[in-house]
């Protein structure tokens, strides 16, 4: 376990060089579970398939995926301990042993995310070819979701046969939605009907991912990977509001994989840059503005090109409350920034809300304090949540308020004037 350990750690920079060098579009980022095991069911045509689930799926989901591997690759000591750090899993494609299965069950039983080829092997050719039931039932068994994922581009960067990377290839997949299927008929009937679902779903994405290696990734898969990213960074955020190392390491990883596949720096930059804006939180107040120029920099640039832009306004917000006036910092702009990207937020964001009360209460107007804190209460969060916290905090900030005389009781939750 130590070997393997050792081998990924020193090979893990080398494979995610290589992942973001031939990356060029991912579409479907969404469909995949944020908590909760599930198997992933790509086409297949190269090893390479294998660092570009792992690398990108892990960073999305924070856990390792395993991948069903011939037992041929455990017969010699350097590859079977390259395969197990990469949490290969040996199989007989004709008829799995009870080990294969013991550890199938682990993993998934783990919360972890297993990889199945439905194809059973690598296909040269455009065609795919019969697909093996065992993916299938897994997931039934283990009663979690499928994933198909259509890939191409990978045959170009490690063919079947070769030993080592090309320097060209341009990778291009998309994740499709879980697969569903009627499972009173029986798991066999409910395995071979998944087979199926999964077979004409993948050939779709398969052309999809073609589609987008012809004409480039639309522009919808860029904000969708931006809503992927803002959600992924928030849900890791701690009761403080910041990043462990891990979790920083792991979105920056997802963002170096997603930022080059932008062609203006519109909404994946702009995760990029909170990220940045995040890790400074972590430095004295003194070291941080010379850093924090570039989250500045980035936020700007985005709203030269789109003045409306939520997470831009919110981040140019929180530049201006959180640097002092000496390099630039503002309340007064931030209050316009926050308001801006208020009117941007979908009704329930209680984010851009919260930025806005406080530059209002670094400015001293209490009068449009306490009317944020107002609309903050009024929104029905759901339980658990970062929204659900920050009215929490807005409830309680008003109480203050009412406590020192600032403001009427009226002004309460519940009130109104």
């Amino acid at each position: 376990m130590r070997g393997e350990n050792t081998v990924r750690s020193v090979s893990h920079a080398f494979v995610a060089g290589r992942v973001r060098r031939h990356l060029r579009s991912v579409d479907g980022l969404e469909h995949l579970p944020t908590t909760g095991p599930f198997v992933l069911a790509p086409n297949h045509r190269s090893y390479f398939d294998h660092f570009v689930m792992e690398i990108l799926v892990r960073a999305v989901t924070g856990r390792p995926v395993w991948f069903l591997t011939k037992r041929e690759s455990f017969d010699r000591t350097l590859p079977r301990l390259w395969t197990r750090a990469w949490y290969g899993i040996p199989v007989d494609r004709d008829a799995p042993a009870p080990d294969t299965l013991r550890t199938v069950k682990r993993v998934l039983t783990g919360g972890d995310v297993l990889c199945v080829y439905p194809e059973g092997t690598r296909n040269t050719d455009r065609a795919l070819l019969p697909f093996k039931s065992g993916a299938f039932r897994f997931a039934l068994a283990a009663d979690v979701p499928v994933i198909p994922v259509g890939i191409t581009g990978t045959d170009e960067v490690l063919p079947k046969g070769r030993r080592w990377f090309r320097s060209s290839g341009r990778v291009h997949l998309v994740f499709g939605t879980p697969l569903v299927v009627d499972r009173s008929a029986g798991k066999q009937r409910a395995a071979d009907e998944m087979a199926a679902e999964a077979r004409r779903s993948i050939e779709d994405l398969v052309q999809r991912a073609e589609a987008s290696r012809d004409l480039g990734a639309p522009h919808t898969a860029h904000e969708a990977a931006a809503r992927l990213l803002d959600g992924r960074i928030t849900g890791a955020l701690d009761e403080h509001g910041q990043l462990s190392r891990s979790a920083h390491r792991r979105m920056r990883l997802l963002t170096s994989l997603l930022a080059p596949l932008e062609t203006r720096p519109h909404h994946i930059s702009v995760q990029r840059a909170r990220l940045l804006g995040l890790r400074l939180l972590a430095l004295p107040a003194v070291l941080r503005p010379l850093p924090a120029r570039s989250v500045r920099r980035t936020a700007e640039a985005v709203l030269h090109h789109d003045p409306s832009h939520r997470d831009a306004n919110y981040l140019l917000g929180r530049w201006h409350l959180s640097m002092p006036s000496a390099v630039g910092g503002s309340p007064l702009v931030a209050v316009d920034a926050f308001l801006a990207s208020t009117a941007a937020s979908s009704p329930g964001d209680t984010r851009a809300l919260a930025g806005l009360a406080e530059a209002y209460a670094a400015l001293g107007r209490t009068d449009d304090l306490v009317r944020t804190l107002r609309t903050l209460c009024d929104i029905g969060a759901e339980p658990g949540t970062r929204d659900a916290a920050r009215v929490e905090r807005a409830r309680a900030r008003l109480s203050t308020l009412e406590a020192e005389g600032s403001v009427e009781s009226s002004a309460l939750v519940g009130g109104r004037r």
